[in-house]
């Protein structure tokens, strides 16, 4: 076993471990997250960025490829909801993104990926990879977000109807979660963050492609889908705007949505990878 494969066996340790911490504030909304907590995320995200770094920048070419990318992938929503909670309520999300980061951290031990081509050097290339992966980042996010939101709409459905009978929940996740507006004004506000941020990257590949192959799109797997699900997205937000989609109508295409941009990538690189 290599000290790596050690290191990462921590970092999923640590994310359990506070994964656990989180899930016991968020069943009572008067707690707070546990002292331990945040120092405990925050130690495995310093020992995660380590882990990131060597794989890319240590040795000679760096390789790269489907479980990287959901580790960066994941590290990001970590790192972000780590901020978050500073400043509002999010332990519905972090309960659901800390095991999940657990799982993902564990995944280059078994795919170490493939060595990059010498023309990913460019710099398009470089910014491009950079904005698709905090992109995909917000995206995870605002998934869990419209996923905890349909919950929520839910339990309130089921809620009145148990008040009618007399019996209350108490002590959920779900029940101690944030307002459905306060969820649904960050869901919002994460996916124009993610939709502008998709829109860069997909500007920075088109120019690399352009300069490797003379035209700006190539209408292959990954950009169709791409594409595909930029437009999802930008007709949500229009429709957010204009026509007030919101609740589990707007949750449910965010689900969509998101399952087409992962395809784009993670389906295609999963059939290339575990296939070899």
């Amino acid at each position: 076993m290599t000290i790596n494969t050690i290191f990462y066996i921590i970092v999923a340790t640590l994310y359990l471990i506070s994964a656990w911490g989180v899930y016991s504030s968020a069943r009572d909304i008067r707690s707070k997250l546990g002292v331990w907590v945040r120092p405990a995320i925050s130690a495995g995200l310093f020992l995660q960025v380590y882990l990131i770094y060597e794989a890319l920048f240590t040795h000679g070419t760096p390789y790269f490829g489907l479980a990287l990318a959901l580790s960066i992938t994941l590290f990001a929503c970590t790192l972000i909801l780590l901020i978050e909670s500073f400043f509002s309520r999010v332990e519905s999300l972090l309960v659901f993104i800390l095991p999940i980061a657990a799982i993902g951290t564990l995944f280059p031990i078994f795919l170490p990926g493939t060595p990059l081509e010498p023309e990913t050097a460019s710099f398009s290339f470089r910014v491009h990879l950079l904005l698709a992966i905090l992109a995909y980042s917000l995206m995870t996010i605002a998934l869990i977000q419209a996923l905890v939101l349909m919950a929520l709409h839910n339990w309130l459905r089921e809620g009145k109807a148990g008040k009618a009978l007399g019996q209350e929940k108490d002590g959920s996740i779900i029940q101690n979660a944030p307002s459905i507006m306060d969820m649904e004004k960050m869901l919002f506000r994460l996916l124009w963050s993610g939709f502008l941020i998709l829109s860069a990257a997909i500007v920075f590949g088109s120019a690399y492609t352009h300069g490797l192959f003379g035209v700006f799109f190539r209408f292959d797997h990954k950009t169709v889908t791409t594409l595909l699900a930029w437009l999802v997205f930008a007709v949500l937000l229009w429709g957010h705007h204009l026509r007030g989609w919101r609740g589990r109508f707007a949750a449910r295409w965010v689900v969509v949505g998101f399952c087409i941009l992962m395809i784009a990538y993670i389906g295609l690189r999963l059939v290339i990878e575990v296939g070899r």
